[in-house]
């Protein structure tokens, strides 16, 4: 059998080690228009190709650089939270259920471990370690089931849910995993959403990680 690659490309290169910490982030199919999207990702890639040549040592290059990506990612997700355009399906509980429930479904099965978890009306933010097999693979399936279901919902089979691309952030020490826990329960109130993150109804965190936030 062959081995799984822990690095694939798609839109953009993904390095995936097995004993990594993540932040991902999936969007539904036409939640942006594309035009922001090349715009932002031009302007990002302008911006880290001037840091990778700008003659910086190597650990001042990368600190840099995941400022750059942590920087724009908070644009995208400030995009996602107050546009107007683009489909607003996750608002629908019974869709927000199964999502979440399919996350907690492999946390139970030990597949991955759940750190938290907050659906949004047009994202889910996500942070997980632990996992048992190559993480594009994982989300494929549930990428795949989901749609399946939620489109049994909508009366749209056979269409687009999920955005192909999933924004996967690989958390490197422990001051940044709080960090990132406190922005995914969080979201919700950041986009207006609710005034405390315990009262929206699709914001999961592990007991074990309580801590983090308060």
């Amino acid at each position: 059998m062959a081995k799984e690659p822990e690095y694939y490309r798609r839109n953009m290169p993904h390095w995936q080690p097995a004993d990594g910490v993540y932040h991902l982030v999936m969007r539904l199919h036409g939640s942006l228009p594309k035009n922001v999207i090349d715009r932002l990702q031009k302007q990002y890639h302008e911006r880290i190709k001037e840091l990778e040549q700008a003659g910086y040592d190597e650990s001042e290059r990368e600190m840099l650089l995941r400022q750059e990506r942590e920087f724009y990612f908070g644009k995208f997700d400030h995009l996602l939270n107050t546009g107007n355009t683009g489909p607003k399906w996750l608002r629908d509980e019974r869709i927000a259920v199964i999502v979440q429930d399919c996350f907690l479904y492999w946390h139970e099965e030990k597949r991955f471990k759940l750190v938290a978890l907050t659906v949004m009306p047009n994202h889910v933010h996500i942070i997980l370690y632990k996992i048992q097999r190559p993480l594009f693979r994982i989300l494929q399936t549930i990428k795949t089931y989901t749609a399946k279901q939620a489109n049994e919902i909508l009366s749209r089979h056979g269409q687009h849910f999920w955005h192909r691309e999933t924004y996967d952030h690989l958390i490197r020490d422990r001051g940044e995993f709080g960090n990132q826990v406190r922005y995914v329960v969080r979201n919700p109130v950041e986009a207006g959403l609710v005034r405390d993150w315990e009262r929206w109804d699709f914001t999961w965190l592990n007991p074990e990680f309580r801590n983090a936030v308060c």
